[in-house]
């Protein structure tokens, strides 16, 4: 078993959470301060998303130990629920052989109760059922298996230690047991999802598969690790009581639960936020649990566990959703089905709905009124007069509602009273799904105005002139689309200074900064009196502009084949004052240099993505960023072979070639400059994030 490297779980210098979730059915529970949400992909590909505001947390759960009582119970129900619910959602939208025949029993309940009340008692029997068969083969068992063993082991400390570590063996082998089953190895890959988005969440990492893929698929707040906790502090607690007869032995075992679970419980915190070396070893049975109910997910697995969490980040006053969505959280149209019948999607008409015909049996007819419309364009449907009739007409009348409040809420900022302020609350609750949403919508008023931060606020009160706010709106609705915010801008601050971009350039990372960093320290180093420096594919100039600024002895030549491309760095060259020291020229790598010429540095990002992982790639990235300066090849290191190749006849002897690379590339393109043999010294540097970023080698 290879070693666990405790540095990637006990992240110093994560921020913990209180985000917590669970593996359900073909997705993702997460819960947030405010909201729950459930993200599935069906069988279809389609993603499904329902969110539910939480119901106020018990005064109790202050107090130490006593939350923890109070969270086993809910994790208990809340646990149980959430699996029937995805299953619930399963069962209506999934093939046929999702869909299982009601039993006698529940027919009888359903006729008896109707749907909601037989769902309640379902769950509440499930509940009962699972927490009878747990006691059992976790409590009851073991203690009267152990019992056996007073006949000739008179040791009451030893009697307990044996009964603690066969209930641990049974329990693991149960995990064991049932991990076989293909549903079972799915929801524990889900649960990977879960932890590796909560950690990348946690560290600040923008959501995506790619980022969250780096991180283990354990988590020290991890249900796991508090059950292992249980049963451990059980074996100990249970070692002072002594051997007394089984009936009390069983009795004292279900009293202690309540205390196991509040010590747990704090335990469990303890580890979330702590980070030392009794941390770890008290933690460590529960993350070696964890390898077995986890696994490591695939990028689709991840992409609905990012949407869960994205989706509890919201504010308070955001709606919640209950229907299909992208990937980004957005819905695709408003969802109608007769449960038991197949899934009817249909858009809501766009005429205005008055607020008095929102409410009551008005409001009721109008839904009516539409699922006449669509029984006369073919859909199935149950008759409009009848119980479930009434019941679908009525949550279509509150989509109706619903629909028509948005539309009050966006006509509340395109008249006469559209302030600075509402715009920008409108604005943030648009954008509440993105991540920094509302500091994003601060930044597109800033920029649709040309108002400073300062000046918003002190400004918050006074009309927004027309054509600013049309111009927000639209740029709001840009963001919603996709659209990076550095694109809507035009701007991107890049090593301090502003660099303006557009769609025929990538937009400068954070991550970047970091090569620069790299590229001025061995300038320094060398002592270069006037150093000469190639920036190839330039992009939007902003590593090459950065150099000319930082190093102000240097002369930057930058290259590009894009002609686009290049008018951009011309452009931020000129906006920071350092086009006199810069030289420009247009061409495909090296063919856009004379052939004798030489430089002390050669500097490249060059496109470093697989071609068949573009289309993998964020909304953002994959439909706005130049396909042209990410394609690297089928294998992501095509343009550094071309590199290693004639980078040598373009360096000084001891000149230095830096290139940005992908997280994942170092091991190779140390092999490709290699095989070159014209390199020397070659080296990897990492990131903020503890990543291969770039390699470094100098010219023999």
């Amino acid at each position: 078993m290879a070693k666990l490297d405790y540095s990637k779980i006990f992240i110093k210098e994560t921020c913990p959470t209180s985000i917590g979730g669970q593996a359900v059915m073909d997705g993702v529970m997460m819960q947030g301060p405010e909201r729950t949400a459930i993200a599935m992909r069906l069988p279809s590909g389609e993603l499904y998303l329902k969110t539910k505001l939480k119901k106020e947390q018990p005064k109790a759960m202050k107090y130490p130990f006593i939350r923890g009582i109070i969270a086993f119970a809910m994790s208990l129900v809340n646990g149980m629920s959430t699996l029937m619910e995805s299953a619930d959602i399963l069962e209506k939208y999934a093939p046929e052989e999702y869909a299982e025949e009601e039993g006698r029993f529940e027919k009888w309940v359903n006729g008896r109760f109707g749907e909601r009340a037989a769902w309640n008692i379902l769950m509440s029997a499930s509940l009962i059922f699972a927490i009878v068969i747990s006691i059992a083969l976790f409590v009851i068992f073991p203690t009267w298996v152990v019992n056996f063993l007073g006949k000739w082991v008179e040791n009451a400390i030893v009697l307990n230690l044996i009964e603690g570590v066969l209930r641990i063996l049974i329990f693991i082998g149960y995990i064991l047991l049932i991990r076989k089953m293909e549903e079972i190895e799915t929801l524990f890959r889900y649960h990977g999802a879960e932890h590796k988005t909560i950690h990348c969440y946690e560290n600040n990492l923008e959501m995506t598969p790619e980022n969250a893929q780096q991180f283990y698929t354990l988590h020290p707040r991890c249900g796991t690790s508090f059950l292992m906790f249980v049963l451990i502090i059980s074996l100990l607690l249970f070692s002072l009581l002594g051997w007394p007869n089984l009936a009390l032995r069983i009795i004292s075992r279900l009293v202690l639960i309540p205390v196991i679970a509040g010590i747990s419980y704090e335990l469990l915190k303890w580890a979330g936020r702590s980070d030392g070396r009794l941390v770890r070893i008290l933690s460590y049975p529960g993350l070696m649990l964890q390898k077995l109910t986890t696994a490591e997910p695939t990028n689709e697995q991840l992409e609905v566990a990012i949407l869960s969490l994205k989706a509890v980040l919201v504010d308070k006053d955001f709606p919640v959703i209950d229907g299909f969505v992208d990937k980004d959280g957005n819905m695709i149209g408003d969802t109608f089905w007769k449960p038991g019948s197949e899934v009817m999607s249909k858009k809501l008409p766009e005429e205005d709905i008055e607020e008095e015909e929102e409410n009551g049996e008005e409001g009721i007819n109008k839904a009516i009124e539409f699922l006449n419309e669509l029984d006369s364009e073919g859909y199935t449907i149950v008759e409009t007069g009848d119980e479930e009739g009434v019941s679908l007409a009525q949550g279509i009348a509150d989509h109706f509602q619903e629909e028509a409040k948005q539309r009050s809420l966006k006509k509340r900022f395109t008249n006469d009273i559209t302030t600075i302020e509402n715009a920008l609350q409108w604005g943030q609750a648009a954008l509440s799904m993105i991540e920094n949403g509302k500091n994003e919508a601060r930044i597109i008023l800033s920029y649709a105005t040309g108002l400073t931060q300062a000046e918003i606020i002190a400004h918050s009160k006074e009309l927004m002139k027309e054509d600013d706010f049309e111009e927000y709106e639209r740029r709001i609705q840009d963001r919603l689309t996709g659209t990076p915010l550095q694109y809507i801008t035009g701007v991107q601050d890049f090593m301090g200074i502003p660099i303006r971009v557009n769609r025929n350039v990538l937009i400068p990372r954070l991550d970047t900064e970091v090569v620069v960093e790299e590229a001025l320290k061995i300038i320094e180093q060398k002592g270069w009196a006037h150093p000469d420096v190639l920036d190839m594919c330039t992009g939007s100039g902003a590593i090459g502009v950065s150099i000319a600024v930082r190093s102000p002895e240097s002369i930057v030549t930058m290259t590009d084949i894009s002609e686009e491309a290049l008018k951009t760095a011309m452009n931020n060259a000129g906006l920071n004052e350092v086009n006199r020291k810069c030289v420009f020229l247009l061409g495909d790598m090296f063919d856009a240099l004379p052939p004798d010429r030489e430089y002390d540095m050669i500097i490249c990002n060059p496109p470093y993505i697989e071609s068949g992982e573009i289309d993998r790639l964020s909304i953002e990235v994959r439909e706005n960023e130049p396909r042209l300066a990410l394609d690297g090849g089928k294998d992501g290191l095509d343009f550094y072979r071309k590199i290693a190749m004639d980078a040598g006849a373009h360096l000084r002897t001891g000149g230095v070639l830096v290139m940005e690379i992908g997280y994942d590339q170092a091991g190779s393109v140390k092999r490709i400059l290699g095989k070159a043999k014209t390199f020397t010294d070659i080296h990897k540097i990492r990131d903020l994030a503890g990543l291969d970023r770039a390699i470094i080698a100098e010219r023999i």
